[in-house]
């Protein structure tokens, strides 16, 4: 058995992979990417006793969020590192979620890793595949050899 069957799982490995580092940074990459900026202010957060679920203390924060673009201020939620208000953010319009100060980074990572994880794989198959194309163009199907004139 050759590398065809590794490769077409390591495809499919690259695939899930990156749907899942997809499906986790959603809010914030969309958001750093293409969210409508503006400012966050009275901003409120408040502790969630969950002890008996998870032993944790959750916290949950909203604000008013204005966009930059005009139009008025309106509740989100608000996600982020929480300095003195009003702070920039980017608005999540799919999650209606305000990040706070999101990065390109936190936009351009998880794209480009998951990339990775998809691309990588497929690319050294396209590649693979290519060069076993070739070599097998390469090899001319012989018959079977003919006699040739008798020497002394």
């Amino acid at each position: 058995m050759g590398p065809a069957p590794w490769l077409a799982l390591a495809c499919l490995a690259g695939l899930v992979l990156a749907y899942a580092v997809l499906a986790n940074f959603t809010g914030e990459p969309r958001a750093a990417l293409w969210g409508e900026p503006g400012t966050v202010s009275e901003i409120g957060c408040r502790t969630h006793d969950a002890t008996a679920a998870d032993g944790g203390t959750p916290e949950s924060c909203s604000g008013t969020f204005t966009p930059d673009g005009g139009g008025s201020p309106f509740a989100a939620t608000v996600e982020g590192d929480i300095g003195s208000p009003p702070v920039r953010a980017r608005l999540d319009d799919a999650s209606g979620t305000a990040y706070l100060s999101p990065t390109v980074w936190a936009g351009v990572l998880p794209v480009v890793l998951s990339l990775l994880l998809a691309g990588l794989p497929v690319t050294v198959t396209v590649l693979y595949a290519r060069h076993a194309r070739a070599q097998g163009a390469g090899r001319r199907p012989r018959g079977p050899e003919r006699p040739g004139p008798a020497r002394d």
